[in-house]
């Protein structure tokens, strides 16, 4: 985590056009990293510069409003995510295993995540959200459509004051944790009962990301699918032959595959939107199994159906 927490501070901008002295540029500021002098970004006068370290130290602030009893200290880092330019950094954070689990026993229990978002160049807003992830091999946070989740803008005041009124306006919203936690642990449930073969995983993996391919790809992005198919399917052989043939084993190989993308060199591209669409896909899928008349071949779809097709035919054969 001490990656995330370098030093970095507000820089007046010079245009160096001969004259001497350099000409100052108004309404713009520099964001430079003050160990070695790197440039991370342009931004206005009015952007608001908030460190790594001061949005991890204010997460306390929401971990007290929204984790009765709990605090900081109670959480250990579990990832750190920046891309090479250190213009954004996340930050996930668990509750570790002596945490009163969700379901079942050590195998089957699952953790509250909490994911901090801050960025240096106005592309994403400080953020702080709850989602879950499953303890024996924590393998992805999942965000559904209820949960904890709040922002506040660089052009904003954010301090201690802001964030605490954030934390408990969301805690309103959400009645108390536990109920997060019992509506979240009902998904899991209903999941464990929703029938599904291991043959399905392909086509699910298309429909969940919304994977479309034609035939007529150059032999790059042919590799890059087979390496991306190679995983779905090796997750799935492990996951159903684990958890049964079920949508249960289905969301955990989804999760694994958006957590450790292992066909990229440059997961941060993927990891946080790859992970929204696994927590997107359970609603979903679960809200669509409860129609009357579900068919699964339906659900699928012709079109995600033949992209597995030309997916699994790109999978070398052992």
């Amino acid at each position: 985590m001490d990656t995330a927490f370098f030093p970095v501070e507000m820089q007046p901008i010079f245009l160096d056009n001969g004259t001497r002295p350099p000409k100052r540029i108004s309404g713009y500021k520099a964001i430079v990293k003050t160990n070695d002098g790197t440039t991370i970004s342009v931004v206005s006068d009015k952007y608001r510069l908030l460190t790594n370290q001061e949005a991890y130290n204010l997460a306390d602030y929401v971990i007290r409003g929204i984790f009765e009893g709990k605090t900081l200290g109670d959480f250990e880092c579990f990832n750190v995510r920046m891309p090479k330019s250190s213009a954004s950094c996340k930050i996930d954070l668990i509750i570790p295993n002596n945490f009163s689990k969700l379901s079942g026993d050590l195998s089957e229990s699952w953790v509250p995540f909490l994911r901090i978002t801050n960025s240096y160049n106005k592309t994403k807003p400080l953020k702080y959200e709850v989602g879950f992830c499953r303890w024996i091999c924590l393998n992805g946070l999942i965000f559904g459509q209820k949960g904890v989740s709040f922002a506040l803008s660089h052009s904003e005041r954010i301090g201690t004051l802001e964030i605490m009124a954030l934390a408990e306006t969301a805690r309103r919203q959400i009645g108390s944790v536990d109920s997060l936690w019992k509506v979240f642990e009902q998904k899991m449930i209903t999941l464990r009962q929703i029938p599904l073969p291991p043959t399905s995983a392909l086509p699910i993996y298309c429909k969940a990301f919304g994977i479309h391919v034609k035939q007529d790809i150059s032999e790059i992005q042919k590799e890059i699918y087979s390496n991306r198919a190679s995983q779905i399917v090796k997750a799935s052989q492990e996951y159903f032959k684990e958890l049964g043939n079920n949508a249960y084993a289905m969301m955990n190989v989804l999760s694994d595959f958006a957590s450790f993308p292992e066909w990229t060199q440059s997961p941060n591209n993927y990891v946080d939107g790859y992970q929204r669409k696994v927590g997107k896909w359970v609603d979903e899928f679960i809200a669509e199994y409860k129609k009357d008349g579900f068919s699964l071949s339906k659900y699928i779809g012709e079109e995600c159906q033949n992209t597995a097709y030309f997916l699994e035919s790109l999978i070398p054969q052992e």
